[in-house]
């Protein structure tokens, strides 16, 4: 990684207006916590900072989003009173990004950026339908975060996440790894359901598990589980079942595949646990 040159900025225009009059290869930096691993700067020409532009530092509750800049570290988002009470699935995840070190310098627009099939915030983010917004020499969109993993131009930069809160909201995020702590996803799992607790019934969810391909995988058959759905003893042996078919699914003939259908079903009762122990307990 030598030959390639590096510069920061205070003010998001002023990278903007960089990009824009720049033909250098350009790749960019915040927490920095995956760019000499994954040899991101080996064939820059151009690095750009974006550790201290303030305005991608942020969250802010609006009602019925919450919005959260690039630059936010999994630090703050794990501590913020808006994130554990509108979305602590996402709070949970960021709270396993691997050692506090790591969390008081990683951010989730590169958690996102970086496209890591184990990256701790995607199934959160697909399961929540979060949109993703971007901005650079091409202009700014809207991005879902399958487009984001998959489909990010030359010198575009992640800018903000919006998440949509239900008002009968209640997630939920668990992972397995190779140990208990400091651990990459082996698999994980996330869910976002609209619950009637009184009557103890799902009106509706949906749920994504990370670390099967590249985008977070979101079956159907558990939106459709989550449809109208009374809360019984059977609730987590259904799901764990419906999981289990969609890592058959997903993954038949890789070798990781006995481990992760087994390893689902155990999440799946998990995740039941954090959905529902608050009420029913």
């Amino acid at each position: 990684m030598t030959g390639y040159e590096i510069i920061g900025f205070s003010g998001l225009d002023e990278v903007v207006r960089q990009l824009t009059n720049t033909s250098a290869k350009t790749v960019f930096i915040n927490g920095g916590t995956d760019f000499i691993n994954n040899n991101v700067g080996k064939a820059a020409g151009l690095v750009i900072d974006l550790s201290q532009v303030a305005e991608l530092k942020y969250i802010r509750d609006s009602g019925s989003e919450v919005r959260i800049g690039a630059g936010t570290t999994f630090s703050a988002i794990a501590a913020s009173p808006v994130i554990r009470t509108k979305v602590i699935a996402l709070a949970q995840a960021a709270g396993r990004v691997g050692s506090v070190q790591i969390r008081n310098r990683a951010t989730i627009g590169g958690n996102i950026a970086s496209a890591s099939p184990a990256g701790d915030s995607l199934p959160v983010l697909a399961a929540f339908n979060a949109g993703i917004c971007t901005t650079g020499a091409q202009g700014s969109r809207i991005l879902t975060v399958e487009e984001a993993l998959t489909g990010l131009q030359d010198k575009e930069l992640i800018t903000e996440i919006i998440i949509p809160t239900p008002v009968l909201g209640r997630s939920g995020f668990v992972k397995i790894g190779s140990r208990s702590q400091v651990t990459i996803a082996r698999i994980s799992l996330a869910a976002i359901i609209n619950y009637d607790c009184k009557s103890r019934m799902i009106i509706n969810g949906k749920a994504a598990l990370g670390a099967l391909g590249k985008v977070p995988v979101c079956p159907v058959n558990v939106q459709g589980f989550f449809c109208q759905r009374f809360v019984d003893e059977r609730f987590a042996a259904d799901l764990a079942l419906l999981l289990a078919d969609t890592v058959d699914e997903a993954i038949t003939g890789r070798a990781s595949h006995p481990y992760k259908k087994a390893a689902v079903r155990g999440l799946a009762y998990d995740l039941a646990g954090i959905l529902f122990d608050a009420c029913e307990g």
